[in-house]
């Protein structure tokens, strides 16, 4: 349970994103194609087999607007005849609707607003609010490399991005899908600090504790906490920080820390598997850059164990009276400033949902150490 500018929040419940989810496939408009006027193509949405395009609302008042485009032979109908004809598919496109559209109702500002939907013969058009200042994948392609000013860029980025995930885990959702490109700008270059939105939520997962997971994994192979490769049930939450350590790695590094998590897939990953993360923040290419707080936060968001790792929300384990310590703990993070400007809500109560799962006890060791391998860049 949170506070936020309200009260206390209260969390979205797997009824509340069903019906949302029917009432907009069973209410949904026709496309017009005279309504919008393409401008640019703005990035492939691959697993959803279309693309999403930036264009311009006809009108009095024109304002540009994002356009996700899927053919209906893939979104079919709705939710239920989607479920039916990919009963396996990590990523599921209704549930990323009926999402914002909850989140809109609880009044989560933290991401692309949902404009509307619609469909022709052949394709099913969501429409969302744009993000100007492009992903944080582009940031990071802009500064290639470490430089002395690079935590002073970075702060407010992340708190923002924590504070967007801090929020969500408070109504009760997890992610699963968090990464440099679903995580996007608002403003331009020059605007100081740009505004963060929090994107794509296909994978998202109602509830702290996540099914088993099935062939395919939610979210991308350098983000995915280790525990996902044991195929037992495991804590969403806690998975959520380990990607978000990811980000923040890359952010600072300019490059991912390993290719994939998965065992025998990354040599850097298999070497820290048996030595710890610990150990390899201690290279000089990251002690020489950035401060001491800083690789803490990186540090206690990549323990290998869930139970270990430092999260978004306070919680406490059902063997302890003590509770989580969470990122606005650490130091780096810690200034009544920099939570005061960027905190939208405070996670001050003890969530009531289970925190434990089978994977909390499980040892997540792959191998021997192993080197060469070549970091993937940015």
């Amino acid at each position: 349970m949170a506070q936020g500018a309200c009260g206390v929040l209260e969390e979205i419940s797997a009824d509340d994103l069903s019906e949302s989810m029917r009432t907009i496939a069973s209410s949904m408009g026709p496309w017009k194609s005279g309504s919008f006027r393409f401008v640019k193509k703005l990035e492939e949405a691959a697993r959803n087999h279309g693309r999403v395009d930036m264009m311009e609302s006809e009108g009095k008042t024109p304002h540009l607007v994002a356009v996700k485009r899927m053919p209906n032979s893939w979104i079919r109908s709705g939710p239920e005849e989607f479920a039916d004809m990919h009963p396996h598919e990590c990523e599921n496109p209704w549930r990323n609707i009926g999402m914002l559209a909850e989140l809109k109702k609880k009044g989560y500002s933290a991401t692309c607003e949902l404009l509307g939907v619609f469909c022709d013969e052949a394709h099913t058009y969501a429409v969302t609010t744009l993000a100007t200042g492009g992903d944080l994948f582009s940031w990071c392609e802009n500064r290639p490399h470490p430089t002395p000013d690079r935590e002073a860029e970075m702060l407010p980025l992340v708190a923002q991005t924590f504070s967007a995930v801090e929020w969500l885990h408070a109504l009760g959702i997890a992610h699963r899908d968090l990464s440099l490109e679903n995580l996007l700008l608002t403003g331009s270059r020059s605007t100081v600090p740009q505004t963060v939105k929090l994107i794509d939520f296909g994978m998202a997962h109602i509830g702290r504790v996540c099914p088993p997971v099935a062939s395919l994994s939610p979210g991308k192979p350098s983000y995915q906490a280790p525990e996902l490769h044991l195929r037992r049930e495991y804590d969403g939450f806690q998975a959520d920080s380990f990607a978000l350590g990811v980000v923040v790695y890359a952010m600072a590094v300019g490059n991912y820390p390993w290719t994939s998590t998965k065992p025998g897939r990354s040599r850097i990953f298999d070497w820290v598997s048996c030595h710890g993360i610990r150990r390899y923040f201690q290279r000089s290419d990251i002690t020489k850059f950035f401060s001491p707080a800083l690789i803490e936060l990186m540090a206690e968001l990549l323990l290998l164990m869930p139970s270990e790792r430092i999260g978004l929300v306070k919680t406490r384990s059902t063997s302890s009276q003590e509770s989580q310590r969470t990122v606005w703990d650490c130091k780096w993070l810690s200034a009544p400033a920099t939570q005061g400007k960027w905190r939208a809500v405070s996670s001050t109560s003890v969530s009531t949902m289970a925190t434990e799962t089978e994977s909390d006890a499980e040892e997540a060791v792959t191998g021997c150490p192993a080197s060469g391998e070549v970091l993937c860049a940015i």
